[in-house]
């Protein structure tokens, strides 16, 4: 896993923004008309991210696009991105960046992080006005739900519950690491005052790795003196295979499908409904599994480093055979699950002569206990090819959003960058959210 986590070095978060079309006397957007307009779309102000595949239009006289884009994003409701830093790449964790977390934690800790780079190619054809696309992009997830009992008792020890039982129920820990190959389609109709644009998008997913662990009803009780340790547990763990892993590997498939739909009235509004990473996964070729529902009760021992929980950790622990017959049973039987999934929908409207956009979209990720993000988005062209943009937003698993962009566009050339967690870029060590994204394009 080391070598995925140094892969994703830099943390970022998308934050949409955008450019569409121009006239050569003033600046002249267009929401729905991507192949007549002489706009080369660097980052549609209707998306929440840089990676939809929906929020891209080719310029006039252009047949082709080719963009490159990174995105990453990190967002939690109590760990701080110092602590998430020196966690990912096993830094000093010091008494301070625990302590600030722990303060943070209410009754949950709540953290999800993703990163999506690749690369896009599409194609405009003329007779049938509209376009197919191809993308391969590789891709990471991470989920974390813990009580705020189980992070005490990973970064403090089991001492301060000495007399007491630790809660920790409901835990649920998630890593994807896979590549996605992706095969769609989007077309424009024109009702005359009304237009409708749609999208689908069919990919195949080869899974490098995932690993899951889930608690039910669980806690620990320690004894006074230390010397007892009682476990109550109800927990599953699955592993797509176990030790390192190769970037071509395919330890697991599946497939997942994306979907755009648009309402517009020229360029006045636009309303956008995306549906993305509606997939399935199986894992047949080395999974390995432990499960089980017990109590059991431990004298004279150490805890393992739930920190670097893996298939082995149970292996490592020096019981009897008596006692280790409590733990919980390996096997390496297949399992499936869903990917998680997004769903947005945002409504544009264009003011001032068409050199603002202002947005407001409301998302929903598929995760365990991630309540809906919202935003609001205002983006200005400063010149008809130069766009500079401002977001806000709150929601998920993320205190308050406060991020920028900036995009430029050339004839054949395209760049922007931005982040739509500005304040975590500034003050890590105090804010929950970070994140930057990049995209390069070029359409001839």
């Amino acid at each position: 896993m080391r070598k995925i986590f140094l892969a994703i070095a830099v943390l970022s978060f998308a934050v949409s923004s955008a450019q569409d079309s121009i006239n050569m006397k003033g600046v002249k957007m267009c929401l729905v008309e991507p192949y007549i307009a002489d706009s080369n779309l660097v980052f549609n102000y209707t998306s929440s991210s840089i990676n939809n595949l929906f929020n891209e239009q080719i310029r006039r006289g252009a047949s082709n696009r080719i963009t490159i884009d990174f995105d990453y994003a990190a967002n939690s409701s109590n760990a701080t991105m110092n602590f998430v830093y020196a966690l990912l790449f096993r830094k000093e964790i010091t008494k301070a960046m625990k302590d600030r977390v722990d303060n943070n934690i209410k009754s949950n800790l709540k953290f999800e992080d993703f990163m999506k780079t690749g690369f896009t190619y599409r194609r405009y054809l003329k007779k049938w006005d509209g376009e197919i696309f191809f993308n391969y992009s590789h891709r990471q997830l991470r989920n974390v739900i813990a009580t705020k009992e189980m992070y005490e008792l990973l970064f403090y020890g089991n001492a301060r519950f000495a007399g007491t039982t630790a809660d920790l129920s409901n835990m649920n820990v998630q890593n994807f690491i896979y590549n996605q190959y992706t095969g769609g389609i989007k077309k424009k109709i024109d009702y005359g005052k009304y237009q409708m644009d749609f999208g689908v998008g069919v990919s195949f997913l080869q899974v490098i790795n995932q690993q899951s662990i889930s608690t039910k009803q669980a806690s620990i009780y320690t004894a006074v003196d230390g010397d007892t340790i009682k476990i109550n547990y109800d927990l599953t763990f699955n592993a797509a295979r176990e030790g390192a892993n190769t970037f071509f590997q395919r330890n697991g498939v599946g497939g997942s499908g994306d979907f755009h739909l648009g309402f517009m009235n020229k360029n006045n509004w636009k309303l956008s409904i995306d549906l993305s990473d509606i997939g399935y996964m199986m894992f047949r070729a080395a999974p390995v599994n432990y499960s089980a529902a017990k109590t059991i009760e431990f004298r004279g021992i150490v805890l393992p480093n739930l920190l670097q929980f893996s298939s082995a950790t149970f292996d490592t622990l020096n019981l009897d055979s008596a006692v280790r017959s409590y733990l919980p049973t390996k096997t390496t039987n297949s399992y499936s699950l869903f990917s998680p999934f997004n769903a947005s929908i945002v409504f544009s409207k264009s003011l001032l002569h068409e050199k603002l956009v202002l947005s407001f979209g409301l998302q929903y990720r598929h995760l365990p206990k991630y309540y809906a993000y919202g935003y609001v988005k205002a983006n200005y062209f400063i010149k008809p090819d130069v766009v500079f943009s401002v977001s806000a937003g709150g929601g998920g698993y993320s205190w308050f959003n406060l991020g920028v962009e900036f995009a430029k566009r050339w004839k054949y050339f395209d760049f922007a960058l931005g982040t739509s967690n500005l304040l975590g870029a500034v003050i890590p060590s105090h804010y929950t959210g970070m994140g930057l994204y990049l995209r390069m394009g070029s359409s001839f």
